[in-house]
């Protein structure tokens, strides 16, 4: 009696379980089914974040030295005057590099970046100041390197952005560094860089009690701003103009960041 008793509650019990494991099945072959179609309609693109001033990525591979010209192209702001990646449009006077990279020879443009060219009295003309006591052999040879290349696209060589909405002094704090001013005055404006025909040797600081002696006003900041201050040939290092390339908020951005200097 027990024997017949249980075979009957397996006969219940079996297509219960049968049943059971038919409907998992169904359920895990509609979730994989589901989950390869969708796997199949959606793929992951990686992009790059394009925009004003952003550098497209790079679509062919470039040596070293060539990405190592094209930070250096940005650092001290040959993209500010050139252009990104050399294309010009910034002032009729200032060349697009990628029209004349092919036409110099390597010993041109290395005495054209070392020695300058081009010096004017008018300070809405800019021309390309001397750059031979700034930067080093190296960085010369990479940025000879990279105009010879053609200038390719090199990822991560955007200028500083400049933040909008954020106040006049922190604006000028970036275009402090997006137009290569830290390059030759320093972080903070302190100074240093030498200047080795100059009164004493080195390219004056923007800040402490001799810049302001001198510079009391907004205006006689944005007058050497706009002019600069052409004293002599290479190897004297001179203020490039600045007037027919900088924007007035822009300068009076650059002149509120240098007032917050100690």
């Amino acid at each position: 009696m027990a024997d017949d008793g249980r075979s009957r509650r397996e006969a219940r019990i079996l297509p219960a379980l049968i049943g059971a494991g038919i409907a998992v099945a169904i359920a895990v072959g509609v979730l994989a089914y589901a989950a390869g179609h969708y796997g199949e309609r959606t793929k992951t693109v990686t992009t790059q974040a394009t925009g004003p001033g952003a550098t497209p990525a790079p679509t062919t591979r470039v040596s070293p030295q060539v990405a190592a010209g094209a930070h250096t192209f940005v650092q001290f702001a040959c993209a500010q005057c050139h252009g990104l990646d050399g294309r010009g449009g910034v002032d009729p006077a200032v060349p697009a590099l990628k029209s004349v990279g092919q036409t110099l020879t390597i010993a041109q443009l290395k005495h054209i970046i070392d020695h300058g060219l081009g010096a004017s009295a008018n300070p809405k003309q800019p021309y390309m100041p001397v750059w031979g006591e700034v930067i080093s052999k190296t960085q010369v040879a990479d940025l000879v390197a990279y105009i010879r290349a053609g200038l390719p696209a090199v990822t991560g060589t955007q200028p500083v952005s400049v933040p909008a909405g954020q106040g006049a002094a922190v604006a000028g704090a970036a275009l402090y560094v997006r137009y290569g001013c830290v390059n030759c005055h320093g972080p903070n404006g302190l100074g240093g860089v030498p200047n080795p025909l100059s009164a004493d040797k080195t390219i004056p600081p923007l800040s402490g009690g001799d810049f302001r002696g001198e510079f009391n006003t907004d205006a006689k900041i944005a007058a050497v701003i706009r002019s600069g201050s052409v004293i002599g040939r290479a190897p004297i290092v001179s203020m490039p103009h600045w007037g027919g390339i900088l924007s007035k908020q822009q300068i009076a951005e650059l002149i509120a960041y240098l007032k917050t200097l100690k």
